[in-house]
């Protein structure tokens, strides 16, 4: 019996822990389009936007892109990027330095 509570206290706590917001694989793509969207905007020729998951609220990851031109064309720029989601509304803001 002491078995089935310790059990049932491990499912409880797992479960309390999945709770909330969290980032899903589609969360993952919209950032990274809406990065690379912003970055061309401004001119850049976005070649790569890549982030993961470093916790369930919260990814990082990197921009690669060159701004076109005749003699910046060729200069490769890297950015690394940040994106956090808020717990209680699941809506997430993102930076890239």
């Amino acid at each position: 019996m002491k078995q089935l509570g310790v059990l049932l206290a491990a499912v409880m706590l797992t479960a309390a822990c999945n709770t909330g917001a969290h980032f899903t694989d589609a969360d993952v793509s919209r950032t990274e389009a809406a990065i690379k969207s912003q970055f061309e905007q401004k001119g850049f020729v976005v070649e790569q936007v890549s982030m993961i998951r470093d916790s369930d609220r919260h990814l990082s990851g990197f921009a690669k892109m060159r701004k076109p031109g005749l003699l910046t064309g060729k200069l490769e720029l890297t950015k690394n990027c940040t994106s956090t989601m808020d717990e209680n509304s699941g809506r997430s803001i993102w930076e890239c330095k």
